[in-house]
């Protein structure tokens, strides 16, 4: 099982209405990016950690660890808004000369870079916290109860059964060349890796051929029936959604009133 849906699993709220847990993390997301505001980021920031560690018991390194993954992409995405070219004798915070210009970061560019990256990681945020929440069985049964095509539904469930099919054979192959040192030294690494590229697709389509197979011979018609999950109430969620919007929506009032 691949980790984040391993955790939505084990989450101590995976049993709620995933409704609820959809409002919780999308109306303040929505708040966070149309707001261009500090506050309003970093409290989107707190308040999406604290309920994805506290309600929904997931380990803090595990969030830290995942949190790290974007949060590297968005500081060289940053960099090029901070960074950049003006007038000679323009005030700078840091910058070098060259030529008839100066390159380096100004006041305006550096709090454009920084409500960037607080924007960025409060919509990081909010959807980890419905990642590693909700499995995703319990998203497709959301997303039934919508207008969506039931083709597009059906095929975003076999796309997502097939990742972990060539997960799960790729890690076979990888451990059965690694016993065998097949990774020892760079010429045999360039090889061992062709050969799992080539026998990972073989053995997918293999796997794949073996569950259209199945399907069909159970008598499927296209459409993948399933018994829909009784979920917890989440009034108590709902309410708390309304609350974190109120005081978001009040924070971006008092951060333009102030300054």
């Amino acid at each position: 099982m691949i980790g984040i849906d391993k955790y939505a699993y084990l989450s101590k709220i995976s049993r709620l209405n995933p409704k609820g847990k959809l409002l919780f993390s999308m109306l303040p997301l929505l708040i966070c990016i149309f707001s261009n505001s500090f506050i309003v980021s970093i409290l989107t920031i707190i308040i999406m950690t604290y309920a994805t560690l506290v309600w929904g018991g997931i380990s803090y390194k595990v969030f830290l660890k995942l949190i790290l993954i974007p949060i590297g992409f968005l500081f060289i995405g940053s960099a090029t808004i901070m960074i950049n070219r003006f007038n000679l004798g323009s005030p700078l915070l840091i910058g070098v000369s060259l030529g008839s210009y100066s390159y380096g970061i100004s006041y305006d560019t550096l709090m454009k870079g920084l409500l960037i990256t607080l924007k960025s990681l409060g919509a990081v945020s909010c959807m980890y916290f419905f990642s590693l929440n909700t499995p995703m069985n319990d998203f497709f049964n959301l997303l039934r109860k919508t207008k969506l095509p039931v083709l597009l539904i059906e095929l975003m469930e076999l796309m997502y059964r097939f990742i972990f099919i060539i997960w799960e054979e790729g890690e076979k192959i990888y451990i059965a060349k690694s016993s065998r040192l097949g990774y020892l030294g760079f010429k045999n690494q360039m090889y061992s890796t062709g050969e799992l590229i080539s026998s990972l697709f073989l053995r997918s389509f293999r796997r794949i051929d073996t569950i259209n197979a199945a399907l069909e011979s159970r008598g499927f018609d296209g459409s993948l029936d399933t018994l829909v999950e009784e979920y917890s109430p989440c009034k108590w969620l709902n309410i708390y959604t309304v609350l974190v919007c109120i005081i978001l929506i009040i924070s971006y009032i008092v951060e333009r009133l102030l300054f």
